[in-house]
């Protein structure tokens, strides 16, 4: 798919937003891309860990932990054509550093966005592996 910021649909506009906001650790720019009931889902989420969150403020509070956790940027996204504008499927791939370790951070995702009419994302369905994070952040003594 030939994507360019001109040619995104406005579901891919807030994916690309939400990734680039979010490496940026911009949290309330990055909030203000949600409905205040959006829904937020990791269904890869390990036991113990958060699979799905509501609200805004919730989403706020639980990514300012990403941010402070994980120095990241985007190094790969690709956008995957769907039938509505309302609904992005994207892959991409986030490089960085575990702050508390200093450990290596790669994570390969994929993400499925909806939003509404006006552009705010509805539920953000986040397809991620929990081991690459776990993994960056246990000790290299462990």
């Amino acid at each position: 798919m030939n994507d360019t910021i001109e040619t995104r649909t406005p579901a891919q506009h807030a994916a690309a937003e939400h990734l680039r906001l979010l490496t940026a650790a911009d949290l309330d720019a990055w909030a203000a891309l949600f409905a205040a009931d959006a829904a937020f889902t990791f269904p890869f989420a390990p036991p113990g860990m958060v699979t799905e969150l509501h609200g805004r403020e919730a989403l706020h509070a639980h990514m300012r932990g990403f941010t402070e956790t994980f120095d990241a940027r985007l190094v790969d996204l690709t956008f995957i054509a769907t039938a509505s504008s309302q609904v992005a499927v994207a892959r991409g791939k986030l490089d960085g550093t575990a702050r508390p370790t200093g450990k290596r951070f790669q994570q390969d995702f994929v993400v499925v966005v909806h939003t509404d009419a006006d552009g705010l994302v509805t539920r953000f369905d986040d397809y991620w592996n929990p081991l690459a994070a776990v993994e960056a952040l246990t000790p290299v003594d462990a």
